[in-house]
């Protein structure tokens, strides 16, 4: 009888172990990188990158071989910093405001409340983990949602106003609507 008492004390000790180390493990993989590319990875690593822009020291790439959704929605468009030829930030643009509350709701989970900035119709939550500093930018009037990744050991050597916006225009058409591109989650 006692056996099965320490049994079931192992097991819920065993559970309750694991559910304290999702969230911290779901962090490390963004703390080393997003999609696949390693935070400080260099762009032709990446082969299937293609660069769209370059400004101010960085050059701006999209995986055009992939879309991204969250939830069922697809992504508008996912655009990859590099400075010196290094990986600083990952820029993400959405449609709805369901996907803001998703990502919202995501960042809160794994690293906590967020600041919280409101001024009119815009909403900013910042996190900061580590070496990554994540913004959510949420504007209600026009439905335009950005997220930015940033690396901070390259991003600081950046222009701050560079860094944050990423330049002008940046995203252009995506491949989430078109048929053929393979479709993953935005974070897992």
């Amino acid at each position: 009888m006692q056996t099965n008492c320490w049994r079931r004390t192992g097991l819920l000790t065993l559970l309750w172990l694991l559910t304290l180390a999702g969230p911290p493990a779901h962090a490390a993989s963004l703390q080393s990188g997003i999609h696949g590319m390693v935070w400080g990875g260099r762009a032709a690593d990446y082969p299937q990158l293609e660069k769209i822009r370059e400004e101010g020291g960085a050059s701006y790439y999209v995986n055009r071989q992939m879309a991204y959704r969250t939830g069922s929605d697809p992504v508008s468009g996912v655009v990859y910093g590099f400075y010196h030829d290094r990986l600083f930030a990952a820029y993400i643009k959405t449609r709805t405001a369901n996907q803001a509350y998703y990502l919202e709701r995501h960042f809160r989970d794994i690293y906590g409340p967020a600041k919280v900035k409101a001024s009119g119709s815009e909403t900013i939550y910042r996190w900061e983990h580590g070496d990554l500093r994540i913004k959510l930018k949420d504007n209600n009037t026009n439905e335009e949602i950005k997220l930015g990744i940033y690396y901070q050991p390259l991003a600081r050597e950046l222009d701050q106003t560079l860094v944050e916006e990423g330049p002008p225009d940046v995203f252009g058409p995506s491949s989430a609507g078109d048929k053929g591109v393979p479709s993953a989650p935005l974070f897992k």
